[in-house]
């Protein structure tokens, strides 16, 4: 069988009884933008908080954002290892970890993770611990972690027992041989462990193979610079959302390994990849002084870009995707659906706010975003839901 660098794998869906687009899938759904609005009212978004960082300084990587039912906010900043928290107002409330080995610390943090009761889990790849924080942001434990998954800032992933759900990501080509680039097939995992993180319960993967690009400078391969990634979220209702980024299509899956539900959106063109994005290469390598390198990753660029940016869910009802398109631009639109599939409507980002859509949290009535000003300073802007 032929696998297409970039394609969610018929084999994967064979393997772990899931089924692709015209096998056993529940329901699928074919939409178009004609069918915008015409089940629900229209929303609109318009920003109503925009956070620059805590009273004595800006923010610096922003790796993930979180609420919690109080609607406070939680950014975790990559630089500093800290995660500051603010109110529903904007007002700065404290600063939890920074960069260390000591209780409460982080070596590598990969994101808030926020737990019932408003508690907050932040896993640490740099070290094997959960760290867990009270609604106040004293640190009240940690947690174990036997095995290097990832990271827990999917919604309704901790349950009120203390187990909790990961993602696990294997690559087993890799383990077959002794190159360390065969890293072309992905299997990707959820991994539920027990709340005395004893037991871990492997379920179903997702396989998906990664357009590398030959890097004869360094003489490895590695995933390719605009190559397709395989976007997911865990669900709410025992169920995982996943899509390739190279095409317009989405699937719902339950962790049994059935697929659901699978949607797509028609006349949907990728854009090209175009001298602006070679551009954008080229800054990041001559930062590294990496002429040779980047010289390889220029040969080879796709022709196209994927189209989804971006896809997360909010625990109410509804799936958002973040296109890129040949007509709209990564960070300008965010198309709504249900969770049944259907298309609910495409709704604008209001035009003075730059969203990166890959660091999303959406809750019932309003987005969170990083985004960056027109001279790349970083914010998290909060955009409520207008129906």
């Amino acid at each position: 069988m032929t696998k297409h660098p970039g394609a969610v794998t018929m084999a994967a869906f064979l393997a772990t009884g899931a089924a692709p687009m015209g096998a056993r899938a529940q329901t699928v759904v074919e939409n178009t933008l004609a069918s915008a609005w015409t089940t629900t009212a229209e929303w609109t978004l318009h920003e109503d908080l925009r956070v620059w960082g805590p009273p004595d300084g800006y923010l610096g990587d922003i790796i993930a954002v979180a609420a919690d039912s109080r609607d406070n906010i939680y950014i975790l900043d990559g630089l500093t290892q800290e995660i500051h928290v603010f109110d529903a107002g904007g007002g700065f409330l404290h600063t939890l970890g920074g960069q260390g080995q000591g209780a409460g610390e982080f070596r590598e943090a990969l994101g808030p993770a926020i737990a019932p009761g408003d508690t907050l889990w932040v896993a640490d790849q740099g070290a094997p611990r959960y760290s867990i924080f009270g609604p106040d942001g004293t640190l009240i434990g940690t947690r174990v972690r036997k095995a290097t998954w990832g990271m827990i800032t999917d919604r309704c992933t901790i349950a009120p027992d203390g187990s909790y759900m990961e993602w696990g990501v294997r690559y087993p080509n890799r383990e077959r041989s002794d190159d360390p680039s065969d890293v072309d097939l992905v299997h990707y995992y959820p991994v539920r462990v027990s709340p005395d993180a004893e037991r871990l319960d492997t379920l179903p993967h997702l396989e998906f193979v990664l357009q590398l690009a030959d890097l004869p400078s360094v003489g490895l391969r590695r995933p390719a610079q605009f190559g397709p990634r395989l976007k997911r979220a865990l669900g709410c209702r025992d169920d995982v959302w996943f899509a390739s980024s190279g095409e317009y299509r989405v699937y719902r899956r339950s962790l049994a390994g059935d697929t659901t539900v699978v949607f797509t959106l028609a006349r949907v063109r990728p854009a090209p990849v175009d001298e602006a994005d070679r551009d954008e290469l080229r800054a990041t390598f001559e930062r590294y002084g990496a002429p040779a390198l980047l010289r390889d990753y220029l040969q080879a660029l796709p022709e196209n870009k994927p189209v989804i940016v971006g896809l997360f869910v909010d625990g109410a009802g509804h799936v958002f995707v973040a296109p890129e398109t040949s007509r709209v631009d990564a960070g300008t639109v965010i198309d709504v659906f249900r969770e049944d599939g259907v298309f609910l409507g495409r709704v604008a980002v209001p035009e003075e706010v730059r969203i990166d859509a890959s660091k999303a949290h959406a809750r019932g009535d309003y987005l969170l975003f990083a985004g960056e000003d027109e001279v790349g300073t970083p914010y998290v802007t909060r955009l409520r839901i207008g129906r």
